[in-house]
Formats: C-alpha cells, structure tokens, sequence
C-alpha cells in the first residue's frame, strides 16, 4: 500500500492564496454580476414613477392607470430587499471584501515567513487561521453557498494565477 507524500507546507500555503485569491475575485465577479439586476431594478423604479407622474401631469387622463403605475413602483421600492439577487449582491459586496482584507493577511504571512528559520511551522500556523477564517467568512455571508457559475470561476482561477504570477515567483 503506497502513501502519496503530503506537499510541502510551501506548496500547501501557496495553494491555498490561489484558492483564496480566486474566491475573492469570483466574489467580486459575483457582486458586479447581481448589481446588473439591481440597477435594473431601480432604473425600472424610477421610469415607472417619474415617468407615470410626468405622463398624468401632462396627459391627465387614465388617472387610474397612472396611479396604478406609481403603486407598482412604490411596492418594488418598497419590496427590494425581498428579491434575491439585492440581497445576494450586498452579501457578495461584504464577502469580497472580507476575502480581499484576507489575503491581505495571507500576503503578509507568506512573506514573514518566507524569510524566517521556521518557514514551514510558520505557514501552517497561518495556513490553519486563513482556512478557518475563510470558512467562517463565507459562512457569515452565505450561509447556504454562493451561487456557482462555471464561467465565473473560470475567470477568477485565470485572474488569481495571473495575478500571484505577477507579483510573486511561483514556488
């Protein structure tokens, strides 16, 4: 019976800043795709009511028709945070951020304790804080999971590498 050799503490930890960098930036990904439909939401709000206004103002006929039009608008204002996708990009605005503040962390350890004696303790003392933040992060603002898009995640893995590529030599 064979036994695959663990990678080293070095390897490990740099895997891990890829896994975390690419969540932080499927995060953000994430966040900037449900704002579309926020932004829609909202331009539609504003069309509905100013425009029913400025139409009753102007044609003042179909009051009724109007008066519907500034209700409906009134409820979507009123009801905005029901809809998922609100929700979801508040959550993946504070999650990118929470992993962005993360990494940060995760640099600043792979750079003290890539200089020091004790390198490999070092990294897994780190490396075990940064999983189990990370896990309570993600926790914290998407308790049920983060929708998953394979495209999104293809984009952030591709981001994440070329980003650690650019700023530090692969070990």
């Amino acid at each position: 019976m064979s036994h695959t050799q663990p990678d080293s503490p070095v390897v490990q930890y740099w895997h891990f800043m890829e896994q975390l960098k690419a969540g932080s930036i499927y995060a953000r990904l994430y966040r900037n795709q449900t704002y579309q439909w926020v932004r829609a939401l909202e331009i539609v709000k504003a069309i509905a009511g100013n425009g029913a206004i400025a139409a009753w103002v102007i044609f003042q006929k179909l009051p009724l028709l109007w008066s519907a039009i500034i209700a409906a608008s009134q409820f979507l204002d009123a009801i905005k945070g029901v809809f998922p996708f609100a929700a979801q990009h508040k959550q993946a605005a504070s999650l990118t951020a929470a992993l962005d503040l993360m990494m940060l962390d995760a640099e600043d350890q792979w750079q003290n304790a890539a200089t020091g004696p004790t390198q490999g303790e070092k990294l897994m003392a780190a490396l075990q804080r940064l999983r189990r933040l990370k896990l309570e992060t993600e926790q914290k603002f998407f308790p049920d999971g983060i929708a998953d898009s394979k495209r999104l995640r293809s984009l952030a893995e591709t981001e994440a590498k070329a980003y650690l590529k650019a700023v530090y030599e692969t070990p």
